[in-house]
């Protein structure tokens, strides 16, 4: 080995080291992706990101209104959004396995311990995201469920597009974005006009992968 190479190989060995230690980006215009939900004691913050252990993220999608298209997307665009390849997340065929299932329609009857994040899209579609959290908040049982609604024919005027805004949108709730951002121009807005994240949305996605998770995964 020449001294060059030598010292190529000691200047990748400091990198990887570094890159295992990464500091959380410093980022000030974002804003709040946790809940406050009220508990035996007052009030409990719920926050959440996939652990690099769990990733890539496994996803199921129905085959319906052109899901699997726009949720590829959104994966593809919700990964590029991170500096350090915080999260990944891959679509599967087997439901039984699956982190996060997206379906076609609209959410069944809420259970008791699902919190369910509701979007105000536009009258064409709608969605929503449903999070199994334990009664102490500590446990969140997968999977994580989207629905994606699609209120008239999928080819209608104006339909294609507010079904991937809203598969972009309710994919961020699954990444552990719980809140919705009270800016109209974000992605995460309650009821959204832009379709990609905002560098707002990017901010905050950032940051919450380097803030520690309240909620541990359990599996089905």
């Amino acid at each position: 080995m020449t001294a060059r190479q030598r010292w190529a190989a000691i200047a990748l060995a400091f990198l990887g080291l570094a890159c295992d230690d990464i500091a959380a980006p410093l980022r000030s215009d974002l804003y709040e992706w946790r809940l406050f939900v009220p508990s035996a004691t007052g009030s409990d913050t719920i926050s959440f990101h996939w652990p690099q252990e769990r990733l890539p993220v496994r996803v199921w999608v129905e085959d319906a209104i052109e899901l699997p298209a726009d949720i590829s997307q959104a994966i593809s665009t919700w990964r590029g959004e991170f500096l350090y390849h915080e999260y990944d997340a891959v679509i599967v065929t087997d439901s039984t396995r699956a982190d996060v299932i997206v379906r076609s329609g609209p959410p069944p009857g809420p259970k008791l311990s699902i919190m369910r994040l509701h979007s105000a899209l536009a009258p064409q579609c709608s969605g929503a995201t449903d999070v199994d959290v334990s009664d102490d908040h500590r446990d969140l049982r997968l999977p994580i469920r989207i629905y994606v609604d699609a209120k008239s024919i999928p080819d209608a005027p104006g339909v294609p597009e507010c079904v991937a805004l809203t598969s972009m949108h309710e994919f961020g709730h699954s990444l552990g974005i719980f809140r919705h951002s009270p800016t109209p121009t974000d992605l995460m807005y309650g009821d959204p006009t832009v379709s990609q994240p905002s560098e707002r949305d990017r901010n905050t996605a950032e940051v919450l992968y380097h803030v520690p998770s309240t909620l541990h995964i359990v599996d089905r």
